[in-house]
């Protein structure tokens, strides 16, 4: 076994079980002071999952912009948990998705899509949200499974996605929401604007 090898395994190990161990813990805290102190549990549970997803998801975002191909491949500390985030991101939407499903849609489609169309004007609107969810969990198998071929991609997948589920994010925190959510939305783009600009600044000064 190759020397890098052993490297690699040795940050593995314990930057995962950190980051697991993390996951698990705000996830536990969130849904604990949801069921704790709101009246309404199911708007709250919603809620409050999806602010947490939305933190893990742009922490990774953030993360990403400074990731080298060796960070990419998950072999440095920088580049696990990245990913780790990228992943508890999911994760934790994949929670909001089925407290949401539970508490308002009573795990009706049906449901989903007439709330939709109450909200957005448009019901086909729900598969956009359906493809935004496949779209990241095909993006985070593929980086756990096979981070080198994840690594040699060619590059137009990643500024379709990204841009992508920018824009479903922008338009869920911003353009339908109102009061402190989109506020926080407006603050959290604005982090990723300076951070993309830093990350631009760093790219063309070891370009040069």
């Amino acid at each position: 076994m190759s020397q890098a090898i052993v490297e690699s395994r040795t940050v593995a190990a314990p930057i995962d079980l950190r980051m697991a161990a993390a996951g698990v813990a705000a996830l536990t805290v969130v849904v604990g002071i949801s069921l704790a102190f709101a009246q309404e549990t199911g708007e709250m549970l919603t809620r409050n999952t999806v602010r947490l997803s939305l933190f893990w998801y742009a922490t990774a975002i953030c993360l990403m912009m400074r990731l080298r191909l060796e960070d990419w491949r998950g072999t440095t500390a920088l580049g696990r948990i990245a990913r780790w985030c990228w992943t508890l991101g999911l994760v934790t939407f994949l929670v909001h998705l089925g407290v949401a499903f539970h508490f308002y849609h009573q795990w009706s489609h049906a449901h989903a899509f007439d709330h939709t169309r109450e909200v957005s004007g448009i019901g086909e609107g729900i598969y956009i949200s359906y493809l935004f969810t496949w779209l990241w969990a095909a993006d985070v198998a593929w980086w756990w499974t096979s981070p080198v071929t994840y690594v040699g991609r060619t590059p137009w997948i990643g500024r379709a996605l990204h841009p992508f589920m920018l824009f479903i994010v922008f338009n869920g925190m911003v353009i339908y929401e109102s009061g402190p959510i989109r506020w926080v939305g407006l603050v959290m783009f604005a982090v990723l604007a300076v951070a993309w600009w830093q990350s631009r600044g760093r790219s063309r000064s070891a370009g040069q």
